[in-house]
């Protein structure tokens, strides 16, 4: 389908050739701007990836150390064993949660 503008508006060649170099100037704007933004996205979810990375590596060495302090203290209290528990069942509830945000973030778009 092809959209005529003559019958609506008549333009010279020097007046054409203004508004398609304005519509190539805004064009263009929006190209460099979707462009930038993409590269600022990028950047951001490197930063919460990385984040993400780091607390899994956390509470991946808080459950090997909590789990070290009841292999080692064979006279640990019943209410000290309660804190260690409670303390493992945190550190795998924050873990789960983490898997769940993972599993809402989308693969990385393909920059071409």
């Amino acid at each position: 389908m092809k959209i005529e503008f003559s019958h609506i508006v008549k333009f010279d060649d020097c007046q054409f050739e203004k508004l398609l170099s304005v519509i190539n100037h805004f064009g263009e704007k929006i190209m460099s701007a979707i462009s930038d933004f993409a590269v600022s996205q990028e950047a951001f979810n490197l930063q919460m990836n990385d984040s993400v990375v780091g607390l899994v590596g956390d509470i991946k060495q808080l459950n090997d150390e909590i789990v070290k302090l009841k292999d080692e203290l064979a006279n640990v209290t019943e209410e000290d064993k309660l804190l260690l528990d409670n303390l493992s069942e945190h550190s795998r509830a924050i873990s789960e949660k983490l898997s769940a945000l993972d599993a809402l973030t989308p693969p990385a778009v393909p920059v071409e």
